[in-house]
């Protein structure tokens, strides 16, 4: 594409001539994209080009699609330790996996993620009971109360929540676990028990074998988790609406090389995760290279 003699490529009138040019290109019998749209242009985003006559459509600045973190000023570093009057329990079944359905159920009911049910459950996750482990913090007050939640479940991608979604990266392989249900009480929330919630789900995950860790996530959780965390999530989906939202399918790999990814961005986030695994735990998932230099990794009670 050229360029009108003295024409500023960063003028308006550039931008104009580019416009009209890409307009001519994009108008099909059966699609329209038309690049003047108000809120597209607000967003500088996608980058649209004209190669060789072909129409290039640049979808990395909608989200992104790196598994290399750089590390940035806004990493975490070590999350601070889990309040005392609290602790954190694992959930297979029984009287507490009850309570754990009706305290996601609630607050997704509040925020008006699911509809009503008379089983006090989501019901768009009860079909995931028998492959599923729930973690929870409990407040240490005799009545062992639930303030926050997350749901590990295991399958192949297909039998996961995020299966539903048209798949669109095919990098990691079965099994995998899907993170979900992570809920904390509101009157709780900015005291850590997110991060220690992730790390459980995360550690259930790996101890069960599976090769990739999957979510479902507005845009701004892809963000914080490879921008706040430095956890190499990406896009493994067409983003659709489900449950109160437009959700993109993330995935994040459990192998060595994300490992290390995890420990460049974020060492202290990441030793800190290391904690929770035994040091053969560590090195038979290969992630014994990754331990940040000046750490030494001890299992965590918790």
């Amino acid at each position: 594409m050229n360029t009108p003699q003295h024409q500023d490529p960063h003028s308006d009138e550039a931008d104009e001539a580019k416009a009209a040019e890409l307009l001519a290109v994009l108008h099909d019998d059966d699609v329209v994209i038309d690049l003047r749209d108000a809120e597209v242009m607000a967003t500088h985003a996608p980058e649209v080009s004209v190669e060789d006559g072909q129409v290039v459509i640049d979808l990395r600045e909608l989200a992104p699609t790196g598994r290399i973190i750089e590390p940035g000023p806004r990493m975490c570093g070590r999350p601070p330790d889990l309040l005392p009057g609290f602790e954190l329990v694992r959930i297979t079944g029984g009287d507490r996996w009850m309570d754990a359905e009706a305290f996601v159920y609630d607050i997704y009911r509040e925020l008006e993620y699911t509809e009503e049910s008379t089983s006090h459950q989501v019901e768009e996750l009860a079909r995931f009971r028998d492959n599923s482990h729930f973690h929870a913090v409990i407040a240490d007050d005799g009545d062992g109360q639930i303030v926050g939640t997350i749901r590990a479940i295991f399958a192949p991608f297909e039998g996961l929540p995020v299966g539903k979604f048209d798949r669109v990266d095919f990098e990691d392989e079965n099994p995998m676990c899907e993170l979900s249900s992570i809920v904390v009480d509101p009157r709780v929330r900015s005291q850590g028990f997110i991060e220690h919630l992730y790390r459980a789900g995360w550690a259930d995950a790996l101890r069960s074998g599976a090769n990739a860790i999957t979510g479902l996530g507005e845009k701004w959780l892809l963000d914080t988790f490879r921008d706040t965390y430095g956890l190499p999530f990406v896009p493994v989906g067409v983003p659709e609406w489900y449950m109160g939202g437009e959700v993109i399918p993330m995935i994040m790999s459990t192998g060595p090389a994300s490992a290390m990814a995890i420990s460049r961005a974020n060492p202290d986030f990441w030793a800190w995760s290391l904690e929770t695994l035994t040091a053969e735990e560590i090195e038979a998932l290969g992630y014994t290279p990754s331990i940040p230099a000046g750490h030494t990794v001890a299992r965590s009670k918790t």
